[in-house]
């Protein structure tokens, strides 16, 4: 196992028991609090605590933002837990000769402090893992705070069965003291290194959480659903517990806060251990956030059509386990592309900030509820409130994919730029897949005389015109000179003066011809847009010579019309993988020389499936035949890659680039080969978001394959033997064959 490896290990390991010490805390310390203040003060006092509370949390959060891209989470939130549990212990040396004091104080310590301390704790995790690990193992560690929850519960309520609410005071003290200890022990991981990068850069420039939400519509969206949602379940939250407080008091009403919170805990175990993951894969990120308002929405609406302590119970325990299991490792996954200090500077204002606004301006409408509304939190007044809010924040949650994929983007691009900076070569040192460069036959063919007047043949070329033939017109001559067999004549008259439409059926087959192909090229290129049609009916009638076919995409490259466009996506369906290749890459880079060009994404990505749809050997024997000028123009390959990549995947990614944003896909490509596991991890949630799901999962293996160190190149000899390992290539080995054949016989 290697040193990072081992540090993930440890670091998930501290994170699932501290997250189950933060949970426990949170909900026996929730029961603690609810029962006591109820028990001492009546329901009308609530909202002007709820409200009293969300201040003081507004007031830390802001002080949190302002230093936040100075402080490291990893030594600032295992402090603020040992402050905690020293406030704990102070409250339960009190609580005894002023109950109604410490109720508001422990109300207090527990809303601001509290959640100000689990967002810290879910930043601590967010930098310590890149955006593919985090999504692998967040799971688990909210899973080992649902398991916390349980815990909770169940400590609340033997406490209230068993001794009293003074008893719980010291529990929750050694809670946080656990807390700070594990979570000290995370932040010892060592960080990715872009964010450390990126910290070094831009500490010093001036950030606050207004500039970065004005910077950044994506976290607008995140701070409007958190609002929303917020509102809505803090309506629906005094509901209940108007409910709960209109026939128990003390002990009895901690025994049934805990006995609900414990109840939850257990079924919120149940759904992150059998159902959270599979629904963040098969749902994505968004839709998996708008769970919890839609909760809120059915239950709000359960509640308005068959009132009573029940329906309230199961509405407000279902909106505990949606927000605890699948919203809760949703929400944290939605910050993965987010620049590291803007997390820093944002997420206490928008997990503490925009949460207790919500909680404010929830206390403010339920005041003013309980004064219009004879039936008062118990009425269909506030449940309808409720309704209609839970829905504005599903409305608002269906567009964080959008900016969660717009992000990522960024972020790509971002911390693709800080590899190239550092000067990194690991690129070209990581390499997935074993690669083969162009394979050169040349080095098969017979030294041949200089003085050889036929070094080659054409297919269909007739013998030369005898020497007294009657003297021709210049068009005429110059085919003639086209159609000779001599080398050096055809090469004359190709350059001699530009080429003419009528000319192109005659030079178009020489393109077969290794040694004259090149010159071929160069002068058919200037009319590659008034001779589209002629061209591209060559490159895709499959009875054209192969060596016609695969060069023909050079030619088309100048081209600027729509015609060459669909000639060239028409040929990513030809039968040999070299004439697909040079057509998905000339048509790349045609689409971003001008976007206005019309490609059909549904049949870029049909071509792509097609492509992925191999095995692993086919996979990795395809080869070229021809190594160009062009080959240093991918849209795709760098200069550190161009050697190592394979063709497959190069193929199937510069395909990608004609329906996804070409930076962050060159980026995201280079990030599979690179030690970085922050961009690469971001390559993968990447491409894990913008893929189709039946393409993303036939393409995954190809993606994650390990990476293969310390590869040398075959030779070209064992890379031609190599070919008969593919279907895909054996056609071109044999043409390669023929031609040696042919001229050898010479």
């Amino acid at each position: 196992m290697s040193a990072t490896d081992r540090d993930i290990r440890l670091a998930v390991q501290a994170g699932t028991v501290a997250s189950a010490s933060i949970i426990a805390f949170q909900i026996a310390g929730k029961a603690t609090r609810d029962a006591l203040f109820l028990s001492n003060y009546e329901i009308l006092a609530l909202p002007a605590m709820i409200m009293g509370a969300s201040a003081l949390s507004l007031l830390l959060a802001g002080l949190v933002s302002r230093t936040g891209g100075r402080l490291d989470p990893a030594r600032a939130v295992p402090l603020g837990f040992a402050l905690s549990a020293l406030l704990t212990l102070g409250e339960w040396a009190l609580v005894g000769e002023y109950p109604r004091a410490v109720a508001i104080v422990l109300y207090l310590h527990f809303t601001g402090l509290g959640a100000l301390l689990i967002s810290g704790f879910w930043s601590v995790v967010s930098e310590r893992f890149d955006p593919r690990t985090a999504k692998r193992q967040i799971a688990r560690i909210a899973a080992g705070g649902t398991v916390g929850g349980l815990l909770g519960g169940m400590m609340a309520e033997r406490s209230a069965a068993l001794w009293s609410i003074e008893a719980l005071f010291p529990m929750l003290a050694l809670l946080h003291v656990a807390a700070a200890v594990l979570t000290a022990r995370m932040g010892r991981a060592t960080p990715s290194p872009a964010p450390t990068a990126e910290f070094t850069e831009h500490r010093k420039l001036p950030r606050s959480g207004l500039q970065v939400l004005r910077r950044s519509p994506y976290l607008t969206t995140i701070g409007a659903l958190v609002f929303l949602t917020a509102l809505s379940e803090g309506l629906l939250d005094l509901s209940f517990k108007a409910w709960a407080s209109s026939g128990m008091r003390g002990e009895d009403l901690l025994r049934f806060f805990a006995v609900f919170y414990t109840a939850t805990a257990l079924i919120t175990v149940l759904v992150q251990t059998l159902a959270t993951k599979r629904l963040l894969r098969r749902f994505g990120l968004a839709v998996s956030a708008a769970g919890l308002p839609a909760v809120v929405a059915l239950g709000a609406g359960g509640v308005m059509l068959f009132p009573g302590l029940i329906q309230i119970m199961l509405a407000r325990g279902a909106e505990s386990v949606a927000r605890n299991s699948l919203y809760r490792s949703a929400y944290e996954l939605l910050f993965n592309p987010v620049n590291a200090l803007d997390k820093r500077v944002i997420k206490p204002i928008l997990d503490v900030g925009f949460v207790r606004t919500g909680d404010l301006a929830a206390g403010a409408l339920a005041q003013i509820v309980l004064f219009l509304s004879p039936a008062g939190a118990r009425g269909l007044p506030m449940y309808a409130l409720t309704f209609v809010l839970a829905v504005a924040a599903m409305a608002v949650a269906r567009r964080l994919h959008r900016g969660y994929l717009k992000t990522l983007e960024k972020s790509l691009v971002v911390r693709g730029s800080y590899l190239e900076d550092d000067g990194s070569s690991n690129v070209a040192q990581t390499a997935i897949m074993q690669t083969l460069g162009a394979i050169d036959l040349t080095q098969f063919r017979e030294k041949k005389s200089a003085t050889h007047a036929s070094e080659a043949t054409v297919a269909g070329v007739p013998p030369a015109e005898p020497t007294g033939a009657p003297k021709l017109d210049p068009v005429m001559e110059r085919i003639l000179e086209l159609r000779s067999r001599d080398r050096s004549r055809v090469r004359r008259a190709l350059a001699e003066a530009p080429l003419t439409l009528e000319l192109v059926p005659y030079v178009v087959p020489l393109l077969a011809w290794d040694e004259v192909a090149r010159t071929a090229m160069r002068a058919l290129r200037p009319l590659a847009d008034r001779a589209t049609g002629l061209l591209t009916d060559y490159l895709l009638d499959p009875d054209s010579d192969f060596s016609i076919r695969r060069r023909l995409p050079l030619i088309l490259a100048d081209a600027t019309t729509q015609r060459a466009a669909d000639g060239l996506l028409a040929g990513l369906e030809d039968h040999r993988f070299e004439v697909r290749y040079r057509c998905g890459r000339v048509l790349s880079r045609m689409h971003a020389r001008d976007a206005s060009l019309r490609v059909d994404r549904v049949r870029v990505l049909a071509m792509i499936d097609r492509e992925v749809a191999v095995d692993q050997g086919v996979w990795e024997s395809r080869r070229l035949l021809d190594a160009t000028e062009d080959d240093d123009k991918s849209p795709i390959l760098d200069e550190a890659l161009r050697t190592r990549a394979d063709r497959s995947l190069e193929h199937v990614f510069t395909m990608l680039s004609l329906i996804l944003p070409a930076q962050p896909l060159r980026v995201a490509f280079r990030g599979l080969f690179t030690d970085d596991a922050l961009l690469r991890g971001t390559a993968l949630e990447y491409l894990e978001s913008a893929l189709p799901d039946d393409l993303r999962r036939k393409l995954w293996p190809f993606l994650e394959t390990p990476i293969r160190r310390g590869r040398h190149p075959q030779s070209s000899g064992d890379a031609l033997q190599g070919l008969l390992s593919s279907e895909d290539t054996i056609a071109d080995r044999l043409d390669a064959l023929k031609r040696l054949r042919e001229e050898s016989q010479d």
